[in-house]
């Protein structure tokens, strides 16, 4: 009855906003968000994004029908193997609009640091509205593509936003825009950073080349949580490069636990703590 409920109200959202009535799509949104999280949620259209808040949380999406229980969904994912303590300096590549960067900059508290690194334009918009509309103090936004080298990339850009990413030479398309890569090396060296307690990547499939260039001897990195994309063909495969990096690195190596086929794509998540 519940999931009929929710399925009908996202209709009736996207049928006013077909017709430019964004205050009633509000309405029948913030009703939709509010049955999904069990708790009140307002949304409001800013005319670029839709703004979603709660309590002492918020979200910023792209479209009228985010679920707000994603900025708590994978939690379990990213911290299966460490979880940030007060203080900690996490960096997060692949934020994409930055549903769990709440949580991220709550665990370390207002002396910590969060490095949220984006290549996407349009998600780092949304992260910076995000970032004002809760006072995350302790978040820093970088709008760079990750890779082996500093240089200009092709980055795919899908009407749903699900996938825009770094395009390979075998992605035959003209929806891209150009913007600028650099290596994690570099990153932590503006940043001067020595010792990072944990690092979470999701880079759809990039993942090899955020790790070629990178000089493990010269940061003090203490945890890894890497997505890999093997799950998405063969021109994604990752899992087996990322899990001997981190062997040769000194890194204890653990899977994601449960494995499920429901939730396949969670896997390929790679955990790395330091011995």
């Amino acid at each position: 009855m519940i999931k009929a409920i929710v399925v009908i109200l996202r209709i009736i959202s996207q049928f006013f906003i077909k017709i430019k009535f964004f205050f009633i799509a509000n309405l029948f949104s913030s009703m939709r968000a509010s049955i999904l999280l069990k708790k009140f949620v307002k949304v409001k259209f800013d005319g670029q994004d839709w703004i979603y808040k709660w309590n002492n949380s918020a979200a910023v999406s792209s479209v009228c029908y985010y679920n707000p229980v994603n900025n708590y969904s994978d939690s379990d994912l990213f911290f299966y193997k460490y979880k940030p303590n007060q203080n900690d300096i996490i960096i997060d590549i692949g934020v994409e609009n930055g549903s769990e960067i709440p949580e991220f900059c709550k665990a370390v508290g207002a002396s910590g640091k969060v490095i949220a690194v984006e290549a996407d334009p349009s998600c780092c918009r949304r992260i910076k509205k995000l970032k004002k509309i809760l006072n995350l103090n302790n978040l820093t936004i970088i709008e760079h593509a990750v890779g082996d080298i500093n240089k200009k990339v092709k980055f795919l850009q899908e009407k749903e936003e699900l996938q825009n990413r770094v395009m390979d030479k075998e992605t035959d398309t003209s929806d891209y825009i150009e913007i600028n890569q650099t290596t994690l090396n570099d990153i932590l060296k503006k940043l001067n950073l020595k010792k990072i307690n944990f690092i979470k990547v999701n880079i759809e499939g990039a993942e090899i080349n955020l790790l070629k260039p990178l000089y493990e001897n010269s940061f003090d990195i203490q945890n890894w949580c890497i997505g890999c994309h093997d799950f998405m063909g063969v021109n994604f495969r990752t899992y087996d490069y990322v899990k001997n990096w981190l062997i040769n690195n000194k890194y204890k190596v653990f899977n994601y636990e449960p494995q499920k086929n429901k939730t396949y794509w969670r896997n390929y998540y790679l955990y790395g703590s330091k011995i």
